[in-house]
């Protein structure tokens, strides 16, 4: 083993100094927050660690392959069920140790390509994280393999497998290449935080003792308290219990506690803004983790005030009648019924959608005017250094000098191949998307990926592309739902999976992975599941029946059907629908809506410089999107306030070791047991009680509220 480089020897003396300084903080995360986090994070290395062994390729694939047939399928339940990719860092670690214990220490022979040693040695932190990216690659699903359900089964077009796989192939490793154009001022700047990251660095730290807390402690006389690995253990074990016998399954009504309807007459309009599923959800929570998640515990505080829309999901006419997207389109040609929509329009959608749009229009304009606000300083001076051949004089980045770089060359080379790819596959294939159509949804996700980036680099908070995609497609060419569609996927997938490397890439540069070691495991695990999910997807509905369950929704059906009624499936056709037949120029311009959509785009431009001035004397808060289920608002503040608040400030040395380890031992505890639900118990019948109420007598929405009876009426006063 090679000497390894520690902090002592890497780090300037003038560290200290520059952390505290104004010039090395940054205007969101501050420099008191990156020293705190820097505890566990490890500040030595040794470059001779085995890092891309065959382990890594042998367990890596194996996890991407059972993680990306087994997610592809559960996601066309009617309540799709995702298994986490903490189920491949936890399997992967006894198969590692156990690997390294058994496997004899040979060299075999590879003849040109020269040898290879059957066991390297110890299993190390760098093979675990390169298998937990291939696992977390076939956990995440393929986004395009909806873009081709819903062709064939709803538009009847069919673009046989050899296009089907050049298309999912193009959309999904487009984004990669615009990663690396901006990974060197949004991974190497130590203020791009990435708190999304930490939980797993937490994770990595425990299993492998890399907690530099928890060492200091060991090197001063001993641990005090539980070292972080059973300290994980524990709390994945006592949420797994937690979960089973509560919201997880025993006691579902714990995912949904709206205390106004509890205490408010039945009838009244207080209902309706107690209700959690239709309403405003003022005054509820949830005790149901997988709600809250470990965003809660790892992004900052400031970063969790979110809004309250009224949550409710139909369209209904100019008469206040229901009604849907499907009843205004001809089947056969999916063109927008004129008389029909005359006689119905205007359309109204309900205050959660229309606040969810406004949120949308706001958040990427305000990502753009805030990129340039807070940070347009930052990255030019990034260009200047990169230009010049230096780096931020920081631990990490000294470090990781020990390792190549993958060459620019590399990721223009790979995304100009791609682009190319994405022009022919969406032109030629049938889909019959106009090569500008294609090079301006490129355009349009990679102007708003990299503020995107900057947003998630420093506060944690994600916003995503799928409304802005569908809007600006909707405005030039509206009345084709089909190239809607692949419009819209290849904006998405450009923007996700350029921030799931550039995501990898900072966890590598956090646990001193190779960058070359990343790149090759992400774009090898990325072909793995886009082969395995849409073989999975093509057999799956070879079934006649799961056809049927789709188009109706897994509604009408009996026995298992009713719950494979694929709901995210027809939600991306219902958008479809919404934003390729009917266009957002009748749908928003010719309703009462516009006023609000370009109130959003123009709020978002003006509120950074206002909140940059604001930011001198108080705190920050982004602007977020409305939508999420609104029983965790209250609790998800709850606990950030407890943990990235309190105990952040006042128990600082628990925070340190054990915070995100915590978080991400939750999530892991809520992983296992949906998966033990959902394989094992999905069948059994439990009776009703208290905390499983009878659906029949749990009111409209199923949380126990009892509004109005006079929905309709109420919905339309609301739009």
């Amino acid at each position: 083993m090679g000497a390894a480089i520690d902090a002592e020897k890497a780090m300037a003396p003038t560290d200290d100094k520059k952390i505290n300084s104004k010039e090395g903080s940054s205007f969101v995360v501050d420099a008191e927050f990156e020293a705190s986090i820097s505890g566990m994070i490890p500040q030595k290395d040794d470059p001779s660690t085995p890092s891309l062994t065959w382990r890594v390729w042998f367990l890596g694939l194996m996890f991407c392959c059972i993680l990306s047939a087994a997610n592809q399928m559960f996601y066309y339940r009617t309540n799709s069920f995702i298994i986490s990719a903490y189920v491949a860092v936890l399997l992967s670690y006894p198969l590692g140790v156990g690997l390294a214990r058994v496997v004899p220490r040979v060299h075999v022979p590879c003849g040109p390509l020269g040898s290879f040693n059957l066991n390297p040695g110890p299993f190390s932190v760098k093979e675990h994280v390169l298998i937990g990216i291939f696992g977390s690659t076939g956990a995440a699903g393929i986004y395009g393999t909806d873009n081709l359900a819903v062709q064939k089964e709803f538009y009847n077009l069919d673009i046989g497998p050899a296009w089907s796989i050049l298309f999912l192939i193009a959309t999904s490793v487009l984004g990669f290449g615009i990663s690396g154009v901006s990974r060197k001022f949004l991974i190497r700047p130590s203020h791009m935080v990435w708190p999304s990251v930490l939980p797993s660095v937490a994770l990595y730290g425990a299993f492998h003792g890399l907690n530099r807390a928890e060492q200091k402690e060991t090197a001063e006389g001993g641990k005090k308290g539980l070292s972080t690995l059973q300290f994980f253990f524990i709390a994945a074990s006592c949420m797994f219990v937690y979960h089973l016998v509560g919201p997880g399954w025993i006691s579902p009504l714990l995912s949904q506690l709206p205390l106004l309807c509890w205490i408010a007459p039945k009838g009244s309009m207080a209902q309706y803004y107690g209700s959690t599923a239709g309403g405003v959800g003022i005054l509820s929570f949830t005790l149901d983790w997988s709600y809250i998640t470990s965003t809660a515990m790892s992004s900052n505080w400031w970063s969790d005030v979110l809004g309250i829309p009224l949550n409710n999901t139909k369209l209904t006419d100019k008469n206040g009648k229901k009604t849907s997207a499907d009843a205004l389109v001809d089947p056969h040609t999916h063109e927008i019924i004129q008389s029909l929509y005359e006689d119905k329009k205007p359309l109204y959608i309900s205050p959660f959608f229309a606040w969810s749009y406004f949120g949308s229009m706001a958040s990427f304009t305000s990502a753009l005017s805030h990129t340039i606000t807070f940070f347009g300083p930052d990255i030019l001076r990034s260009f200047r250094v990169i230009r010049q051949g230096d780096d931020e004089d920081d631990i990490h980045n000294r470090l990781m000098k020990a390792y190549p770089e993958v060459p620019d060359s590399w990721y223009y080379g790979f995304f100009c191949i791609t682009a190319i790819l994405a022009i022919i596959v969406c032109h030629f294939s049938g889909i019959g998307m106009a090569w500008w159509a294609t090079l301006l949804s490129m355009a349009v996700s990679i102007i708003g990926t990299i503020p995107i980036a900057i947003v998630l680099a420093t506060s944690g908070v994600s916003l995503y592309m799928n409304v802005i995609a569908e809007f600006v497609y909707g405005l030039i060419l509206p009345g084709n739902p089909v190239v809607m569609m692949a419009f819209k996927c290849l904006g998405v997938t450009v923007s996700t999976q350029c921030l799931t490397l550039l995501s990898d890439l900072k966890l590598g540069h956090y646990l001193k992975i190779p960058p070359r070691h990343v790149f090759y495991v992400q774009i090898s695990s990325q072909f793995v599941a886009v082969i395995v999910s849409y073989l999975t997807m093509v057999g799956w509905f070879n079934n006649p029946d799961h056809v049927q369950w789709l188009k109706v929704n897994g509604k009408g059906v009996e026995g298992v059907g009713k719950n494979w009624g694929a709901t995210n499936t027809n939600v991306y056709y219902s958008a479809s629908l919404i934003w390729g037949a009917i266009g957002p120029i009748r749908f928003f311009f010719e309703s009462v809506y516009s006023s609000l959509i370009i109130t959003g785009l123009l709020l978002g431009l003006a509120l950074p410089p206002i909140l940059k001035l604001g930011s001198m004397v108080t705190d920050r808060i982004p602007v977020g999107s409305p939508g999420i289920y609104q029983s965790a608002v209250l609790t998800s503040f709850g606990v950030s306030t407890l943990f990235q608040f309190y105990m952040y400030r006042y128990r600082r040395g628990w925070w340190t070791k054990y915070n995100y380890v915590l978080a991400t031992a939750l999530d892991v505890g809520v992983a296992i047991a949906a998966l033990v639900v959902s394989w094992f118990l999905a069948e059994v019948e439990l009776p009703y009680w208290l905390l499983n109420p009878d659906p029949d007598t749990a009111g409209p929405f199923g949380d126990t509220c009892e509004p109005p009876e006079d929905q309709d009426r109420w919905m339309k006063s609301f739009s």
